[in-house]
């Protein structure tokens, strides 16, 4: 084991082999994958939308609670 003050190590050598390209079964497929994504893409904005209503109707639901509490404080005040 010799002893060095640098890493004088070779590169490694990057393995690729291309895959065979089909046109015939990229545009048959082609379709398929546009269809999905546009699916996905749906999908992902129906969530979204929903989302966005669940977060409208928790700050309603806290404004009704502060009202509820401020109300309620009002009523025991009053009464004692």
């Amino acid at each position: 084991m010799a002893f060095t003050f640098f890493n004088n190590r070779e590169p490694r050598q990057f393995n690729y082999k291309p895959r065979f390209y089909d046109q015939k079964k990229e545009e048959s497929t082609g379709d398929a994958r546009r269809d999905f994504a546009r699916n996905l893409h749906d999908e992902w904005q129906s969530k979204r939308n929903h989302t966005a209503d669940r977060k409208h109707n928790s700050s309603l639901t806290i404004i009704f609670m502060i009202f509820f509490v401020v109300v309620l404080a009002l009523v025991l005040w009053k009464f004692f």
